[in-house]
């Protein structure tokens, strides 16, 4: 370590300067035999000499000492905090919520899906016009023609963009019970009824519920739009 280093040399280099100084004031007035200032004792003198340097030496060591253990915590500390910086995970980036694409907004009439649907079995069989025709001109065997026509036609139709399935399984005909607590949308009562469910009596028709429908989806103009079939003119006839 750095600091280490530097403190090793720097107390060896004051420690060398002090016994240098002290000897060399021994080796002055003892071995040359110069005088000691105010003719001191001699063993006072040892003992000043000697606790004089000692303080002196104690107190270089101990700022030397201290400016080095300064600077290792210091040093230890900037790498503690570089190491947890380099470890620290980036904290993710929020990433804002991309608004939901707005659809176009607008009020659709009530009876716009069945207008479509209508639509629908009029494109794909010519329900509304064998609906609104005269059949009192036609025979028998006309109108069955047309009907078997009209009917594979609307049934594929309805097939395609409904899910239908009857209210009971039994075959009409079949004896049936009414619970308690029935729906009276779904089940409709008729002959001698009296008292409360249960009842029971003969399925005359089994009845249909929308399971789900698949309607093309329409713009606004398709939706507000009363028409069923549009008119057909050829120009130029």
């Amino acid at each position: 370590m750095k600091e280490k280093r530097s403190f090793t040399i720097q107390s060896l280099l004051t420690v060398l300067i002090m016994n240098v100084i002290i000897l060399g004031a021994l080796y002055h007035f003892f071995v040359q035999g110069n005088p000691l200032p105010g003719n001191m004792d001699p063993t006072l003198f040892y003992w000043l000499v000697g606790g004089v340097g000692s303080a002196l030496l104690w107190l270089l060591v101990w700022m030397m000492g201290g400016k080095a253990i300064e600077g290792a915590a210091a040093s230890a500390s900037a790498a503690a905090m570089e190491q947890a910086r380099s470890q620290a995970k980036p904290a993710p980036a929020v990433q804002a919520k991309p608004e939901p694409i707005k659809k176009a907004e607008f009020v659709v009439a009530p009876e716009a899906s069945a207008i479509q649907l209508l639509s629908i079995l009029q494109r794909k069989g010519r329900l509304i016009d064998f609906l609104q025709e005269d059949l009192s001109l036609f025979d028998d065997a006309q109108i069955g023609a047309a009907v078997r026509n009209i009917h594979d036609s609307s049934r594929q139709a309805l097939a395609e963009y409904v899910d239908l399935e009857p209210i009971y399984d039994e075959a009409e005909g079949s004896r049936v019970t009414v619970e308690q607590g029935f729906d009276a949308y779904a089940v409709r009562l008729s002959g001698d009824v009296a008292g409360n469910p249960p009842f029971t009596g003969v399925l005359r028709h089994r009845g249909w519920r929308v399971v789900s429908m698949r309607l093309p989806e329409q713009s606004k103009e398709q939706a507000e739009s009363k028409v069923v079939a549009a008119a057909e003119v050829e120009v130029g006839a």
